[in-house]
């Protein structure tokens, strides 16, 4: 049945994400976390009277935890540019980075939540740039979020 609910409804949730993140692949990552959900909850979702809706909310729920992780992860690489340098604001010129904040931008903590806050790449595409599985990538970013409040405190 999940095989199945896949096949109908993938197009129009990559469409809901899509017009929901206005970014391609952390759509794509939406649906996939959405439909890994459902494989963990088979119950969850096969007793459901609505298992289509089922599916809708546990994307709207996948998206809004996007969307919050992107926002703690601006705040957090903002709050460590100003804790660096409080006197320059953050840019999403790249050039304009390497500039201001010099070696900063070469640790690879830094170089993660730019790629993900600044340059808009998903986990998925950092993993592939980086040749590691997506797991990797995302313990390496939980680490880099934890190395950069360490730097601030």
């Amino acid at each position: 049945m999940i095989r199945q609910l896949f096949l109908e409804m993938y197009d129009m949730m990559m469409t809901y994400a899509r017009s929901s993140l206005q970014n391609e692949s952390r759509a794509e990552e939406a649906v996939q976390e959405a439909f890994q959900i459902a494989c963990q909850k088979p119950d969850a979702l096969l007793n459901s009277p609505n298992p289509k809706g089922w599916m809708i909310n546990t994307l709207k729920n996948t998206i809004h935890n996007s969307k919050h992780e992107m926002d703690r992860d601006s705040r957090l690489l903002a709050a460590f540019l100003a804790f660096h340098s409080p006197q320059l604001a953050v840019t999403e010129n790249r050039v304009r980075l390497e500039v201001d904040y010099g070696d900063m931008v070469h640790l690879e903590e830094f170089k993660l939540l730019q790629d993900m806050v600044l340059n808009g790449k998903s986990q998925l595409e950092m993993a592939q740039e980086r040749g590691i599985s997506l797991a990797a990538c995302k313990k390496r970013v939980q680490r880099a979020k934890e190395t950069l409040k360490k730097m601030m405190q």
